[in-house]
């Protein structure tokens, strides 16, 4: 039974896209960040269609090219190095944290690029 188990989720990995088993984003953090970005470009009513499919073609463009675990890693990062004081200032000095920082706002700028959200 337990072979027979094993054989149909090798199948039906083999058989997912490229890429989709590495495309790990929560449907959750998908609508979160789009929402989110949605706020951020103040989408009115007449234009939030479009926004909503600008917005989500940025986090697919995103989860393209990171791990959601990345994902967190890097957006915690960039989100509490703003943090001011000793706590923001201990991020601040880790060795990577600024390369951290930069790949996240590169990640996102060319997700903003290609999906047309730039303004």
């Amino acid at each position: 039974m337990i072979r027979i188990a094993s054989a149909a989720l090798l199948a039906c990995a083999a058989a997912a896209p490229p890429g989709a088993l590495a495309n790990d984003f929560p449907t959750q953090a998908r609508v979160e960040w789009v929402l989110g970005c949605m706020r951020a470009n103040q989408s009115n009513t007449d234009i939030a269609q479009a926004a909503v499919y600008k917005c989500s073609c940025a986090i697919d463009a995103i989860a393209e090219q990171v791990s959601y675990d990345q994902w967190v890693d890097l957006s915690t990062m960039a989100n509490a190095i703003t943090i001011a004081g000793e706590r923001g200032g201990a991020l601040r000095d880790l060795k990577d944290g600024r390369n951290m920082v930069t790949r996240y706002r590169e990640i996102q700028a060319r997700a903003r690029k290609s999906c047309f959200l730039d303004k």
